[in-house]
């Protein structure tokens, strides 16, 4: 039997190598899509009308409540997207974390490319990992990232601790309702698409903030904003991207993609949420009694 951590070893680079693929693939969208090429986060109905996938960091940024310079941690970086966006609207400092070879080389080389090396720092390192030597943050965001830890309530310690006194913790993610079967069938094919071996229920992140040291001083339900696909429409998709599968043609892209599927399924179903939840650590650091 293998030991747990060769499991999680295994698991992480399973996990980079899908985020590897994935980011290639919109690496060819880029040439029509203009708006998401670096943030691949849901797309929201803005307060404008206007549905993109950067309007969550419109909630992320006043949840926060962070001044100008604040220094930030991505947990989960992806392409770059949220710490360009933050640069450009909090200014500061901005670490990004990845797994991926692909999205940290991109991220980087987007950050020279403007004038950003120095600013935005893209960092080939699991969340999960001991983060002392990028210093303490300001701020720590976790944005669909938290439903790909092994252990949730670890990586959100892992995070805490990076947190200087008073920072905040921002968890954004696909978060199942408390009494949806974790047999589900929609759920598991969910999880085996998108890698999510240990998904937090929406109950649950609040808890393990607590457990961390973090008092939560906002949650929020942002699922209302997400504007979905009609379900004849869908069901459609599903069936083409299952025949298609059976035909062998890019199995893991397509794997993903039934994932997302499934995720949307969930939504539909109303079993589902997509949660804000910003835990704050204490303002001031207390030496334990002797």
């Amino acid at each position: 039997m293998r030991d747990s951590g060769s499991f999680v070893a295994a698991f992480y680079d399973d996990l980079a190598s899908f985020y590897d693929g994935l980011s290639r693939f919109r690496a060819l969208r880029r040439v029509t899509r203009r708006d998401d090429a670096l943030t691949m986060h849901r797309r929201l109905v803005g307060a404008d009308g206007v549905v993109s996938p950067h309007v969550v960091h419109e909630y992320v940024r006043a949840a926060l409540r962070q001044p100008r310079g604040a220094r930030l941690l991505d947990a989960g970086c992806g392409l770059g997207g949220t710490c360009f966006d933050w640069h450009a609207r909090i200014g500061g400092e901005c670490d990004g974390l990845t797994l991926s070879p692909v999205q940290v080389a991109a991220a980087r080389a987007t950050a020279a490319r403007n004038g950003l090396a120095a600013r935005c720092r893209f960092h080939l390192l699991s969340y999960d990992a001991d983060l002392a030597a990028l210093g303490a943050f300001d701020a720590a965001i976790a944005i669909e990232s938290l439903a790909h830890a092994p252990s949730p309530a670890a990586t959100i310690a892992n995070l805490a601790r990076a947190l200087r006194p008073g920072g905040r913790l921002a968890v954004v993610d696909d978060m199942p309702v408390v009494d949806l079967a974790a047999d589900d069938p929609d759920l598991v094919a969910f999880r085996a698409g998108w890698r999510c071996p240990n998904l937090a229920r929406e109950a649950e992140v609040p808890e393990m903030m607590v457990q961390a040291g973090l008092a939560v001083v906002h949650e929020e339900d942002l699922t209302p904003l997400m504007k979905q696909r009609a379900p004849a429409r869908l069901e459609r998709l599903v069936r083409l991207n299952r025949f298609v599968r059976a035909a062998g043609v890019a199995r893991g892209l397509l794997g993903g993609q039934h994932g997302g599927l499934m995720l949307e399924r969930l939504y539909r179903r109303g079993v589902m949420r997509y949660r804000l939840i910003v835990g704050a650590a204490p303002a001031v650091v207390t030496s334990a009694p002797a």
